[in-house]
């Protein structure tokens, strides 16, 4: 019997042209990915039939299996024509939402109004493209006129206040124990960081913990790949740098260590320690916990809200309709995004070359909701991917288990601790018992 190779759905659905606006997006290794599968379907399928169901296994292969199917109906879109694309395009996003959710209407109203708000007040502000901020204002204010959420805003923005104020406390908690890494970017002296820089960095900061943290640290290593990621494998103790990724400046080089050394390193390298691959690696479901708290943790060092998890939610949302009932082509969210990250830059002063250049960045932000699709005009239907709203989600569920485990008694410290021991969600009641009794 042949061994059953694990989905990876992100891999063979990368646009090779992602970044670059071209009409259509196109994909060199979908079809192999496909094929390279197929063998082995009826073993996926048996693995769900024979697994006790509702456990932790169950849904881990149920899960393989609808990834499965997910890459086979990203091709069936490639590969239409017009006469069924609709069909394939609506299958593909309704099997993403399964897979990955969809935003809440009420959340991306709330959302709206706080962009809204901030966008009337930039009309007339000297060295703001008022033609972005009033096409912005036509696009949002027609979205929220028929919903009525004010009543909520005013305990909503309580809410967030208390969240706030837990995360402030969170962010103490890390820099108490991790300080000097942090204190290496002071000490590189640089007003911004290349990839090489961030190599050099997180080498530092590897060594730090191996002498000061834990020796377990010296089986990790920082190693670089061809792109633009900075990322965490740990299945092979890895953390990724793209050799194309845009210089950082210091403020986001410590998001940068907050979230990927701070959260899915240390827990991918604690999770070892508990002798259960699965919490070194993630147990199934744990995506929302793990990336909402790399984002949290970015805050909480940075002290600044996460707009990036925010546009995601919203585009997102706009892209599918979810809100409006009208889903968006790929140029037509490109527009969007573009307007308002260029409010944005000019808001910050930003130089003209940078305003100038922000066109790729864009269209890569796009390429992400739109991928697994060909991300034309052709048809009515969209096919969208909505895997990126998990870092809103998530770090709305976290930001909230952490106001409610502070308010309970525990301190910022304890909280670190306990959801630093693992890559696993909190809030499943069988994560909690994983932790407490690992697979060995």
């Amino acid at each position: 019997m042949s061994e059953i190779p694990s989905i990876k759905v992100l891999e063979a659905i990368k646009p090779i042209n992602a970044g670059t606006g071209e009409d259509v997006l196109v994909y060199s290794g979908l079809e192999a990915a496909v094929q390279n599968y197929k063998p082995t379907n009826a073993q996926r399928s048996n693995e769900v039939w024979n697994s006790k169901q509702g456990s932790l296994e169950d849904v881990s292969k149920a899960r393989q299996l609808a990834l499965e199917y997910l890459l086979r109906t990203s091709e069936k879109v490639v590969e239409s024509n017009e006469g069924n694309r609709d069909l394939w395009a609506d299958r593909f996003t309704q099997a993403t939402t399964e897979l990955y959710g969809e935003p809440e209407p009420t959340e991306v109203i709330k959302l709206l109004m706080n962009e809204v708000g901030l966008l009337t007040g930039l009309k007339d502000k000297e060295g703001i493209s008022q033609q972005h901020v009033n096409f912005l204002l036509d696009v949002y204010q027609p979205i929220i006129a028929d919903f009525s959420v004010i009543g909520n805003i005013e305990s909503a923005q309580a809410q967030v206040e208390q969240e706030k104020a837990a995360i402030q406390k969170y962010g103490e908690a890390i820099r108490e124990k991790y300080q000097p890494i942090f204190d290496l970017v002071d000490e590189a002296g640089k007003t911004e960081f290349t990839f090489t820089d961030l190599q050099e960095l997180f080498t530092k900061a590897l060594d730090w913990l191996k002498d000061n943290d834990d020796p377990e640290w010296s089986k990790w290593e920082v190693v670089l790949v061809d792109g633009i990621i900075l990322s965490v494998q740990a299945s092979g103790r890895k953390i990724k740098i793209g050799t194309h990724r845009e210089s950082a400046s210091p403020k986001d080089t410590c998001g940068l260590l907050a979230h990927e050394l701070l959260v899915h390193a240390l827990r991918g390298k604690n999770g070892y320690k508990t002798g259960d691959k699965e919490l070194a690696t993630g147990l199934v479901g744990y995506l929302d916990a793990e990336e909402g708290l790399g984002v949290l943790a970015r805050e909480a060092i940075n002290n600044e809200s996460p707009e990036k998890a925010y546009d995601d939610y919203i585009d997102i949302a706009l892209a599918l309709g979810t809100v409006d009932g009208i889903q968006r082509t790929r140029k037509e969210m490109f527009e969007i995004s573009y307007a308002r990250q260029q409010v944005r830059l000019e808001l910050q002063g930003a130089d003209e070359a940078v305003i100038s250049s922000l066109a790729p960045r864009v269209w890569g932000h796009i390429d992400r909701m739109y991928r697994g699709g060909r991300g034309d005009d052709l048809g009515t239907k969209q096919a969208i991917f909505t895997r990126d709203i998990v870092y809103y989600v998530g770090y709305k569920q976290m930001a909230e288990y952490i106001t409610s485990q502070l308010a309970n008694g525990r301190s910022a410290t304890e909280v670190f601790n306990y959801l630093s021991q693992a890559k696993f969600d909190p809030n499943n009641p069988q994560h909690v018992e994983r932790v407490a009794n690992p697979k060995t």
